[in-house]
């Protein structure tokens, strides 16, 4: 019995898409001061949040890049907020930790 529950559960546990962010990526500093996370790939997309350069966002790696947007989750500070957006990607830095 429960040698067939382990089984189960291993087999669950093969099904479980990984995480969909990824590694902390930084914010980069712009004139104005801020980059928009929006709520779709768009520059007309509903202003979600101004995050300041610096800060850290999540790319989600499930999703594809929209013309140059990609989705991303932003934690804040704390990393306990996880607020899903669209930010431009030439706004993030490449390389992430």
């Amino acid at each position: 019995m429960i040698v067939g529950r382990l089984v189960v559960i291993i087999a669950c546990a093969a099904l479980v898409k990984p995480a969909a962010a990824t590694s902390y990526c930084e914010v980069l500093p712009t004139r104005d001061g801020f980059v928009a996370l929006r709520d779709a790939p768009s520059p007309t997309g509903k202003l979600l949040r101004r995050l300041k350069a610096g800060e850290d966002v999540q790319i989600d790696s499930t999703v594809p890049r929209r013309g140059g947007w990609i989705k991303v989750f932003f934690s804040g500070s704390d990393r306990s907020l996880m607020q899903p957006g669209w930010v431009n990607r030439r706004l993030i830095a490449r390389e992430c930790g």
